[in-house]
């Protein structure tokens, strides 16, 4: 059967007036057959965008984003394979993170890599019935579940190996320091919060595509950060090392503990 000449059909033959809402959009979609579960849904100055982030399991198919557009023609929906990429690698770090109809502390959306942050977590309110909530220095914290860190895999190595060159091994609390410094939180109030890791698995150079970001790469052997440059010298003999670092650095600390 042609789900897409069904979604066709559903849409032609509609005669409520949807408006412009978050509610009335997300009911849109699943009455053309999108799994609401796999497309995130980001205003930012009144603008609209909606991001695929599985195109099989969203079944947002291009067809169904003309059906889409043809009612709501100003709302950009963006269907990379990039951000699919990047998706798929913070699911596998989220579906073991996240717990059903929590309150999830995130960062505030100060540029666009915490947009993207977000962006990627949005979905997570209807997977699971999450609520998000941004930081503010009012903040009840008591009412929190878990708070989300916006380190990635560059930073989460870097750190690794400026550790070792400075002669201390892996400091394996290293990692919450981004937690620390962001929400100006100290040790005792992230005790009892379950730490988030979205992007530790992501390159940032995957992120820094997406967004479009320009940053030369270029290898510089002479740069004071050793760990840096150490990371550039090995990206030219094998482009996966930082996958391979984080695994091995995880197994040590699973193993440790």
């Amino acid at each position: 059967m042609d789900l897409d000449f069904l979604a066709n059909f559903t849409t032609s033959n509609s005669n409520e007036e949807l408006s412009y809402s978050k509610k009335d959009i997300l009911k849109f979609l699943k009455r053309i057959g999108v799994d609401t579960r796999f497309v995130s849904y980001f205003e930012d100055d009144d603008k609209i965008k909606l991001y695929i982030e599985n195109f099989r399991f969203s079944k947002f198919s291009k067809k169904r984003i003309s059906n889409f557009n043809n009612y709501y023609s100003d709302i950009e929906v963006v269907r990379s394979s990039l951000f699919q990429k990047i998706c798929l690698r913070s699911s596998k770090i989220l579906a073991n993170s996240l717990k059903p109809k929590t309150n999830v502390l995130i960062p505030n959306l100060i540029d666009d890599y915490t947009k993207l942050l977000f962006i990627i977590l949005e979905p997570y309110s209807r997977k699971y019935g999450i609520n998000f909530i941004m930081y503010n220095d009012n903040l009840n914290l008591e009412s929190i579940d878990a708070i989300v860190s916006p380190r990635n895999l560059n930073n989460q190595v870097r750190s690794i190996f400026t550790d070792i060159f400075n002669g201390d091994g892996i400091i394996w609390d290293n990692k919450f320091k981004d937690l620390k410094d962001f929400y100006k939180l100290n040790e005792n109030q992230l005790n009892d919060k379950t730490l988030i890791f979205p992007l530790i698995n992501v390159p940032e150079e995957w992120i820094n595509d997406f967004l479009d970001i320009k940053k030369d790469y270029k290898r510089d052997y002479e740069y004071d950060d050793i760990a840096t440059s150490f990371m550039g010298f090995l990206s030219e003999i094998n482009p996966q090392f930082k996958e391979n670092v984080l695994a091995t650095s995880s197994f040590l600390e699973d193993n440790q503990k």
